[in-house]
């Protein structure tokens, strides 16, 4: 605030919104909002772990993900699946998937366009039994629930997490799909290929600050796509210089990653008689244009040495 000449007040506006408190969703239920009434006879979820959720009618959620989401939760714990009768922006109707079965939810949207809650539930799974394989079941949904594990150790055998995936959950996974959430999870934990190729440029210039005498490139086409690269530690080139002998050898991998390409590299032979890498590249593809930046790039690096 701030006093003019007369000693009056004068408000500013980032004054006034300092000291707004922005409302939650449980704040207007306090009996203040005309809105109030149509929760009045309704439950708000509040978060349980997996294995205690228990839904009921005018159960309210805060949006529809979040009920979809515990929905999912629920038929995973209580090891069934739904087909889909109707779906859209204010209602969700649903039975189980099997044929005798008689148990049906229908939700919908309440009057304030955001909120969701189960009106209706009917029938008992009686007679369907419980799924091993439960078709709701996905990468995605595995990812969140193993995340924790998977941070603890990425390379955990899939195998593993399939026996743990039976103790805790009491379904089975087939071992591909535990592949993808491996990939999923290390994906979410480091960062994918997407994130990786535009940061080259900075790991280039790193290389080159903190391993002095080091020689690492990266080229890329007109519209900014990754093209090629050659890097080649100090120590590398030291290593060669200092106890290998006079020869280099040349060899080509190609690439069966989720990005192909081909990779280049320089390699001696050491004083026990063992490879010695001096150089690696990796090029779209082998041609006659993939060679020579290569070999350019080779001379260059030991154009640095001559003196």
């Amino acid at each position: 605030m701030e006093l003019d000449s007369e000693d009056e007040y004068i408000v500013r506006e980032e004054d006034v919104r300092d000291n707004i408190h922005e409302k939650t969703f449980e704040d207007y239920l306090d009996g203040s909002h005309v809105l109030d009434k149509m929760y009045k006879n309704g439950k708000i979820w509040y978060q349980l772990p997996f294995g205690s959720i228990v839904l009921e009618e005018w159960l309210i959620f805060k949006t529809k993900t979040q009920f979809l989401d515990v929905f999912r939760d629920y038929c995973i714990q209580e090891s069934f699946s739904v087909s889909v009768d109707h779906v859209d922006s204010k209602r969700y109707i649903a039975r189980c998937l099997m044929r005798d079965c008689t148990w049906r939810i229908y939700a919908l949207v309440l009057r304030d366009k955001v909120s969701w809650a189960i009106k209706k539930l009917e029938g008992e799974h009686a007679t369907c039994g419980r799924l091993e394989e439960n078709p709701m079941i996905s990468s995605a949904w595995l990812c969140k629930q193993l995340l924790q594990d998977l941070e603890a150790n990425l390379n955990v055998p899939v195998d593993l997490l399939q026996r743990l995936c039976m103790k805790r959950y009491m379904i089975h996974v087939k071992l591909r799909l535990l592949y993808k959430v491996k990939s999923l999870a290390r994906e979410q934990l480091h960062g994918g290929f997407a994130e990786s190729y535009p940061a080259l440029p900075k790991y280039a210039e790193m290389i080159k600050s903190t391993n002095l005498g080091s020689y690492a490139l990266v080229t890329w086409t007109d519209s900014l796509q990754f093209k090629a690269c050659f890097i080649s530690f100090t120590v590398q080139v030291r290593g060669f210089l200092g106890g290998c002998g006079p020869i280099i050898g040349i060899d080509v991998a190609h690439l069966n990653g989720y990005y192909k390409g081909v990779m280049l590299t320089a390699v001696a032979i050491d004083g026990n008689n063992e490879i010695f890498v001096l150089v690696y590249g990796i090029v779209d593809t082998e041609s006659i244009d993939s060679w020579t930046y290569f070999f350019r790039n080779l001379r260059c690096l030991f154009a640095q040495y001559e003196s």
